[in-house]
């Protein structure tokens, strides 16, 4: 009876032990993926600030200190699901940041740099990095909208 009581015991003390290991790595990897999302936004948002504030403002309304030197005012970049009737427009701002695709005044006026185009060309990104440091602002920008 002793070895059918340690068994069952021991059967339990695995049974137990496999349903803490779960439960721990759901909540690691649930916790984790929230940890991950926040640190792309807060690059995304790093990245915003030093390529895209000075013409689009800190608060992305489209005032920047550059705004007034420009031919065109920059876009209030807090507006852009409002104005695509309430979806962040993904491809969109992909492609007007990276705008290395974009036809005629697609992209906006000549004012704004083809991000795509200066990072790979200086060196600064690998095509797979480059879509990174784009798909970071997107989540920052999408993280902003009204």
């Amino acid at each position: 009876m002793k070895s059918v009581n340690s068994r069952l015991s021991a059967g339990k003390l695995r049974i137990s032990m496999t349903l803490g290991v779960a439960m721990a790595a759901t909540v690691l990897f649930f916790g984790a993926s929230a940890m991950a999302d926040e640190g792309v936004e807060a690059a995304g948002k790093n990245r915003y600030m030093d390529y895209c504030a000075s013409c689009h403002g800190v608060d992305a309304k489209g005032a920047g200190p550059f705004a007034v030197m420009l031919t065109k005012k920059p876009s209030d970049l807090t507006l852009l699901s409002k104005n695509n009737g309430g979806t962040f427009p993904y491809d969109h701002v992909f492609e007007a940041i990276d705008g290395r695709d974009m036809i005629g005044g697609a992209h906006g006026s000549k004012d704004m740099p083809i991000w795509g185009g200066e990072w790979k060309d200086s060196g600064l990104a690998s095509e797979t990095a480059l879509r990174g440091r784009i798909l970071e602002m997107l989540i920052y920008l999408k993280s902003i909208q009204q």
